[in-house]
């Protein structure tokens, strides 16, 4: 019931930014759109399409008609990058005419006050530094104090060696036992 109720009622979602998907302006962007992620024979034919749809378009607001009639013949004679530049151009005088983005929308060119700053250390921030490099000092002095005099190549070798005359030992008893 309630899987019914939502498929009856839900209102799908709208992602044209309140904008009348048969305005010229938003056909234009959506060509464009389809020219820069779909690059190749598809994405060409959707922004043809599209362009299409803006050339038929009863708004055409902010569009520059006679541009984007040249973008759809360079898009016919396969001159994508022709096309998305006249595309570009005619929607200029839109996007011209569009308010910029405050606050947080996204795009906004508000600089934000820096962060404060921290101001100088307090008695009790620069004891602790100073323990933390007592504490350095004495772990590098231990290190230095408590290292092995000889490397790990060398022990290594001894112990090699060691197994060496061990099993030469062992060999050397079963055979005697025998």
């Amino acid at each position: 019931m309630a899987l019914l109720g939502v498929i009856a009622v839900g209102q799908p979602a709208q992602a044209d930014g309140g904008q009348s998907a048969d305005e010229g302006y938003v056909m234009v962007q959506q060509a464009l759109s389809f020219l820069v992620n779909e690059p190749g024979e598809d994405g060409t034919a959707e922004a043809l399409m599209r362009v299409d749809n803006a050339l038929a378009a009863e708004d055409q607001d902010g569009v520059d008609v006679s541009m984007v009639n040249e973008a759809r013949d360079a898009l016919v004679a396969g001159d994508t990058v022709a096309a998305r530049t006249l595309l570009q151009d005619s929607i200029t005088e839109a996007i011209n005419e569009l308010s910029p983005a405050v606050g947080e929308q996204t795009g906004t060119t508000i600089v934000l006050a820096p962060f404060p700053s921290r101001g100088p250390l307090s008695l009790v921030e620069w004891m602790l530094l100073a323990l933390s490099a007592i504490a350095l000092a004495i772990g590098i002095a231990l290190s230095v104090r408590f290292r092995p005099g000889e490397s790990l190549k060398e022990l290594r070798r001894d112990i090699s060696d060691a197994a060496g005359e061990n099993s030469k030992r062992s060999e050397a008893t079963v055979a005697g036992e025998k």
